[in-house]
């Protein structure tokens, strides 16, 4: 970084470099100078504290599912206040980008990202499609990316051993196991009906959610694919349709949207005909609760995948505390509540995942050159020496260099992190005991 010494030198030898010339100053004009003397100033410390800064992209839906963009943003700003706003010892901006669940949005903040001479990671959303689709590109591109909710399989499994993203969520290769689990131990339903998203990630839920259920000697009675803005007419004619083949129950992937149309749907049948419903956790990432009302959640039996930690666990641990106390100051209030912490999953991985990229700029000497730290620090969350205490766990060595025979190198969760929560009667998430 320029010194201070440096732009005061710098800028007296320009304004003021001869004494003959002080001499010949008027009053009037000297006020004049001393006035263009501290613009300039301010400007070239402006520009050389610019030069200095590093930026962490959010590439996620800020508009669709508007609480997940939002409650990723605020876990990513909790954790960078705990650290006064540092990666080693340069400040950090964060840039949000809103792709609106659009993939090719992505790509171009992606393209954004590759052209800024300032961009040193950018973080995921809760949307699985811009990712899969474009893991090749940020591999090839060696765009340091980190996921704080979005779980489909293909996300962290590179081509080649050439991996640089990394994971603090759900990983669908193992969620499948947990809904099923619960929906057979803990409900007694043994045949359940499948409504997937179309996409990469509805489509690699099939494949888990079905091996689940083979290891369990069951099979699903049937599923159905639906698309982004399905109807709630298209809802009910699937969930008929489910009832006819002899379903006794239903496993949902899909985002908040669509989950709002299924569940009215459901709830537009006759109680006997309601059937139980085990999800996936994109229905929290909106206004899932909101929209539906609280006394047609209560009609609903509902449950769904989350990770182990929860606001509401009494008692609340030190760091929980903490979190909470940063993201008042994030937000500027006099205190946060647990109720306040909307999609909690966005907030709680985005928290842990920021204190593991934090840990490791701290344990590195950053040389102000992006490119180089980009591999610095990728090189490092593959090789954490210290444990860095979290929301979910305290985090020992929590990835490991990617190669192909080691597929979960780069995920920071195992299965022994997963669990049921349901909504209780103010809307909260709670963890299922």
């Amino acid at each position: 970084m320029t010194s201070l010494t440096q732009l005061i030198r710098r800028l007296t030898t320009t304004q003021l470099s001869k004494r003959s010339q002080v001499a010949l100053i008027s009053p009037s004009n000297l006020t004049a100078i001393i006035f263009l003397f501290c613009l300039t100033f301010k400007s070239m410390m402006a520009q050389a504290f610019e030069n200095e800064v590093y930026k962490i992209y959010l590439d996620a839906d800020q508009t669709n599912n508007q609480k997940s963009g939002q409650s990723i943003l605020l876990g990513i700003k909790a954790a960078l206040h705990e650290s006064n706003g540092l990666l080693g010892n340069y400040p950090v901006e964060v840039v949000v980008k809103d792709h609106k669940g659009n993939t090719r949005r992505s790509q171009y903040h992606l393209e954004q990202f590759i052209s800024d001479e300032r961009a040193l990671a950018v973080f995921g959303g809760l949307h699985s499609p811009p990712l899969i689709q474009y893991r090749d590109f940020i591999n090839d591109n060696k765009i340091l990316t980190l996921v704080p909710w979005a779980a489909a399989t293909p996300i962290t499994r590179a081509k080649d051993d050439n991996n640089w993203i990394f994971r603090l969520s759900i990983d669908d290769s193992k969620a499948g196991k947990t809904i099923v689990k619960d929906l057979i131990e803990n409900s007694n339903y043994r045949a359940p009906y499948l409504f997937l998203e179309d996409s990469g990630w509805g489509r690699a839920n099939e494949i888990t959610i079905t091996r689940a259920l083979f290891e369990s000697n069951l099979k699903m009675s049937g599923q159905h694919y639906f698309h982004w803005g399905v109807s709630e007419i298209e809802a009910k004619a699937a969930i008929i349709k489910a009832i006819f083949k002899g379903a006794d129950s239903v496993i949902f992937v899909g985002n908040a949207p669509e989950g709002i149309q299924f569940a009215k749907a459901m709830l537009s049948l006759p109680v006997k005909n309601h059937l139980s419903i085990r999800s996936h956790w994109g229905i929290t990432g909106g206004n899932f609760t909101k929209i539906l009302g609280l006394n047609a959640i209560k009609q609903l039996d509902l449950s769904f995948i989350q990770t182990s930690f929860s606001f509401f666990q009494s008692p609340l641990s030190d760091i929980a505390k903490q979190a909470l106390r940063s993201a008042s100051i994030v937000k500027k209030v006099n205190s946060i509540s647990p109720a306040d912490i909307e999609a909690p999953t966005g907030f709680i991985h985005a928290y842990d995942l920021t204190k593991l990229l934090i840990s490791a700029a701290k344990q590195l000497k950053l040389s102000g050159n992006v490119q180089k730290d980009r591999r610095l620090i990728k090189n490092k969350l593959e090789n954490l020496s210290s444990p860095v205490e979290g929301l979910i766990k305290t985090y020992i060595t929590p990835f490991d260099r990617y190669q192909l025979d080691k597929k979960d190198a780069h995920e920071a969760l195992g299965q022994n992190d997963f669990a049921m929560a349901h909504y209780d009667e103010n809307g909260n998430i709670r963890i299922n005991h």
